[in-house]
This record gives structure tokens, C-alpha cells and sequence, in this order.
């Protein structure tokens, strides 16, 4: 299978490596650097059997296909686009591999804080309350975050960042690619920080040094690939997701 991740900037992916890692002589997995989506779409619709999907075109993508969970309906963003049959099919394992991190690291109950609400820390957020947590987001916008839980059947509570305390959380999905102000503030000790961002992390030092458990992103890039690479490669219910 031809196979490939689309976004601007991508050269820094750590996609190819996994891939010729998890599954060798599976097929080719190749950078597509684009920055107009219409065009890397196209190039996908063209070359491609399916293609990962990375910033800025979660939320793009979404609107190219068909949602292959109601999870993926819910987020309204995709990493996966795969070709079956006549269709286009969108799935995101951004979700698929949070969830799965939860389930085996939390209990039940869980009180965990998304911050950011692009593309990941949607997934993260539906990830969560799938997994049972209690859980609430908090973003440099909050209308752009109290719209999509406004819009969504999910119990999250939504949070002012400024009043946001990681005090009152067990669990904290950092998902924003940059720092905030705010952080200045925050204190993890005993808390479990989890950060999307593996290439140029922002949280890591602080979170030690104050007595906290960091998980790198590299962690959830594996756990979303293992499951990203099977919807690629294998035919697929949703049941099985």
C-alpha cells in the first residue's frame, strides 16, 4: 500500500520511522509537505491509499469525508483519511490512543483537565469522558471551547484559563503547541502531566522540577500509531475500533 502524511510543516514526523518500524514490508509510507490543503488533498486523492493527517488539516479533512465513529463526529477532526470502495473515510487514532493511555493508567472517575481545543485536545477531551473521567477543558479561547462542548453531548465543565487551577485535577492533557502565560502560575506537583507536543515540549522541566509525572508525547504519537496503522493498512468495522 502507498501510504503518507499530509500537514505544514511535516519534515520533522516521526510517522516513517514508526511506520517502517511496526510494519516492514507493508508498504511506503511517504512526507507530503504541502501548505494548501486542497492540494495535498489532491495529491492524496491521486497517489495515495490513505494518508495521516497532521497540522494544520485536522479539521479541514473532516469536512472531505465520511466519519468512520461517532467519535469522529463529535471531535469534527480526522488524522486518517482512507480510501473505501468509492468513499473517503475519516478516522482519528489521536482519540483511539488517548483513550487507551487512560484506561491503562487512570481509574475510574479520573478528575482530568484538556487544555487547548484544536484537533487533539478535542480527541483528547472525548478520549476522557469515554474513559470514564471527570473532565473539563480550558483554552486560550473559551468561546471557541465552550461552543464545541455547547454542541456536543458531552458533561465537560468549561474553564476561563486564568482561573483554570491544576490543583483541583489528578490528570492533565497539555494540547496546545505553544506555552501560555498563564502557565507561570500553575504548580503539577503530584499531578500526571500528559503533552502532545513531542517535538519542541514546553512543559517538561517545569513538571519535574515541581514533583509532577510527565508522559512525553512520544508516547501518545505510539499509542495512535499502533491503532492509526492497522486502520490504514487493514478493512475495517467500526466495531473494531
Amino acid at each position: 500500500m502507498k501510504l503518507g502524511i499530509i500537514g505544514n510543516p511535516v519534515s520533522h514526523s516521526q510517522s516513517p520511522r514508526l511506520f517502517a518500524r511496526m510494519c516492514p514490508g507493508r508498504g511506503t509510507y511517504d512526507l507530503i509537505e504541502e501548505p494548501d490543503f486542497e492540494r495535498a488533498y489532491s495529491i492524496f486523492l491521486r497517489d495515495y491509499d490513505a494518508v495521516n493527517v497532521t497540522m494544520p488539516f485536522k479539521e479541514l479533512a473532516y469536512y472531505k469525508c465520511r466519519p468512520g465513529s461517532d467519535a469522529v463526529r463529535i471531535i469534527k477532526a480526522v488524522n486518517i483519511l482512507k480510501k473505501e470502495g468509492d468513499a473517503v473515510v475519516g478516522y482519528n487514532s489521536d482519540y483511539l490512543g488517548v483513550r487507551q493511555m487512560l484506561e491503562e493508567r487512570v481509574p475510574a472517575g479520573c478528575r482530568t483537565l484538556v487544555v487547548g481545543c484544536g484537533g487533539a485536545a478535542r480527541a483528547a477531551a472525548v478520549a476522557a469522558v469515554d474513559a470514564g473521567c471527570k473532565v473539563a477543558m480550558t483554552n486560550r479561547s473559551y468561546e471557541k471551547c465552550y461552543s464545541f462542548v455547547r454542541h456536543s453531548p458531552l458533561d465537560i465543565e468549561v474553564l476561563e484559563l486564568d482561573k483554570a487551577d491544576p490543583q483541583r485535577f489528578d490528570f492533565v492533557i497539555y494540547a496546545i503547541p505553544a506555552p501560555v502565560g498563564e502557565l507561570r502560575g500553575w504548580n503539577f506537583a503530584g499531578k500526571t502531566v500528559l503533552e502532545a507536543n513531542y517535538a519542541a515540549p514546553c512543559l517538561r522541566d517545569k513538571v519535574l522540577a515541581e514533583g509532577g509525572n510527565y508522559l512525553d508525547g512520544i508516547l501518545w504519537l505510539e499509542a495512535q500509531a499502533v491503532t492509526g496503522f492497522r486502520i490504514m493498512l487493514l478493512p475495517l468495522s467500526v466495531d473494531e475500533l
